[in-house]
């Protein structure tokens, strides 16, 4: 890599499905586990209530467990997709042209007319997922990174390689 010619120059536009990927890789994180946590909780509840009794103080367990279930559901499948969508549409991401570069010592990003400057020390996280690559800088900017913007497969290694840790 040189530091006059980019080794990896991608430019690209996001759409809502990619958005959402993205969006689920930087809130629930690369590690499937975490996912679960709280709904496990929920029916550990449900199932401590019947085990001490569905007539006596069992009910009132069985009763928030459910509680705390239907709200995970809802908040997970209906509400949070629907507001991403609403957002996504009102501020219009998906007309916006983003892109980045990576040279040999440091990346630029390009979104709006902006060119942000990044040092490769700077980004926290990289996590891929079935539509995109999200990377998570140490001041909490997030870059959504679509797996389609990559013309070949070279240029897809070189990303997840300059990236990965």
């Amino acid at each position: 890599m040189s530091d006059t010619q980019p080794a990896l120059s991608l430019r690209y536009f996001l759409n809502l499905e990619e958005s959402q990927d993205g969006f689920a890789l930087a809130t629930f994180g690369k590690k499937q586990f975490s996912r679960f946590i709280t709904p496990a909780i929920s029916i550990a509840l449900i199932i401590w209530g019947f085990s001490l009794g569905f007539d006596s103080v069992g009910r009132y367990y069985v009763g928030l467990g459910a509680f705390f279930l239907i709200m995970q559901i809802l908040m997970r499948y209906w509400f949070l997709p629907m507001m991403f969508k609403r957002q996504f549409v009102k501020y219009q991401f998906g007309k916006s042209e983003q892109g980045i570069d990576l040279y040999q010592d440091h990346g630029e990003l390009h979104a709006n007319g902006r060119t942000n400057v990044f040092s490769y020390a700077d980004v926290a996280k990289f996590a891929a997922g079935k539509l995109t690559y999200m990377l998570e800088m140490k001041n909490r900017t997030v870059v959504i990174v679509p797996k389609r913007a990559f013309e070949n497969p070279a240029d897809q290694a070189v990303f997840e390689n300059t990236f990965k840790k």
